[in-house]
C-alpha cells in the first residue's frame, strides 16, 4: 500500500483496511481496500489503484469533514476493529454523534446506491448487486452508531449479501420486491431515531 502511494511513512496520519475483508465477505478474487489519511497540508480526497488494490486518500481536513458530515464510510474507519487499523491516528480524530445528520447522510447514500444499482443493472449486474448490498449495509451501520455511538458488528448486514447473490441477472424488480422493503424499514427506523435526543 505505501509503495503504491509513494509517500514517506511519516506523512501517513492514519490508515485503515476497509471493505469486504473487514465485513467478512471477501472471496478469493476480492481486492484489498484501504483508506489512508495523509498529513500533507491541503491534501484533497483522491483515489489510487494498483492490481487488486484500491486506496481512498484523504487529507486531515477532508477526513475530519467526512466525520463531521456523519459519513458512514469515514465512521467505518473511526470505529475500525484494531486488526484493521494499519496506522493508528495520533492524536485520535474527534467525532461527535449527530443523529439527524447521520440519518440524512446514510439515507442519502443508501438511496443513491440503490438508484444506481437499478439504473445500471441490465448492463452491469455484478457491480449493481454490490451497490444494492451497500444500500442496505449503510443504514445497518448507521443504526448501530445511532443506538450505541459506534459500529459494533461489521458483519451485521452480511445476510443481505447472501440474498443479493441469489437474485437474477436480468430483473432488478426481484431485488426491489425481496430487499426494497427491508431497506425502507431501516431508513424509516433511522429517521425515527434522528428525532430523539
Amino acid at each position: 500500500m505505501i509503495a503504491v502511494l509513494r509517500v514517506p511513512h511519516a506523512e501517513i496520519r492514519a490508515a485503515y483496511r476497509v471493505g469486504s475483508r473487514v465485513y467478512g465477505t471477501a472471496g478469493s478474487g476480492s481486492d484489498e481496500d484501504f483508506l489512508v489519511v495523509l498529513g500533507k497540508p491541503g491534501q484533497r480526497q483522491d483515489l489510487a489503484f494498483a492490481p487488486r488494490l484500491n486506496i481512498v486518500i484523504h487529507g486531515v481536513a477532508t477526513f475530519e469533514d467526512a466525520l463531521a458530515d456523519q459519513s458512514v464510510f469515514a465512521l467505518e474507519c473511526q470505529f475500525a476493529p484494531p486488526a484493521h487499523v494499519i496506522v493508528a491516528p495520533r492524536p485520535p480524530f474527534r467525532y461527535t454523534l449527530d443523529r439527524k445528520k447521520l440519518a440524512a447522510s446514510a439515507i442519502g447514500r443508501s438511496t443513491a446506491d440503490w438508484q444506481k444499482a437499478k439504473k445500471r443493472f441490465v448492463d452491469e449486474p455484478d457491480p449493481s448487486r454490490k451497490k444494492a448490498f451497500h444500500a442496505l449495509r449503510v443504514p445497518v451501520f448507521a443504526l448501530q452508531i445511532a443506538k450505541t455511538g459506534k459500529i459494533t458488528d461489521y458483519a451485521a448486514a452480511n445476510h443481505f449479501l447472501a440474498e443479493v447473490r441469489k437474485g437474477p441477472d436480468d430483473d432488478f424488480a426481484w431485488y426491489e420486491e425481496k430487499l426494497g422493503p427491508a431497506r425502507d424499514a431501516l431508513c424509516a427506523e433511522l429517521t425515527k431515531l434522528a428525532g430523539k435526543r
